[in-house]
C-alpha cells in the first residue's frame, strides 16, 4: 500500500501545478481593468433595478 501513497501525491502535485498556471495573473492594461470595473458597476445597477422591480411587484399584491 505504500506505493499508492507515492503515486497519489505525484498526481496531486501535477494538478496543483496546472491550477497555478491557469490562475496566472494575466498582465492587464489600465484600459482593461477600467472596462472591467465598468462592467461590475453595470451589473450592480442592473441587480438593484431588478430588486426595485420585485419590491414594486410585491407591494402591488
Amino acid at each position: 500500500t505504500g506505493g499508492d501513497d507515492v503515486r497519489e501525491s505525484e498526481e496531486e502535485k501535477e494538478t496543483s501545478e496546472e491550477e497555478e498556471v491557469s490562475f496566472d495573473p494575466i498582465p492587464r492594461t489600465p484600459e482593461d481593468s477600467k472596462k472591467e470595473s465598468d462592467d461590475e458597476e453595470e451589473q450592480e445597477s442592473r441587480l438593484s433595478e431588478e430588486a426595485r422591480i420585485r419590491e414594486e411587484e410585491d407591494a402591488e399584491e
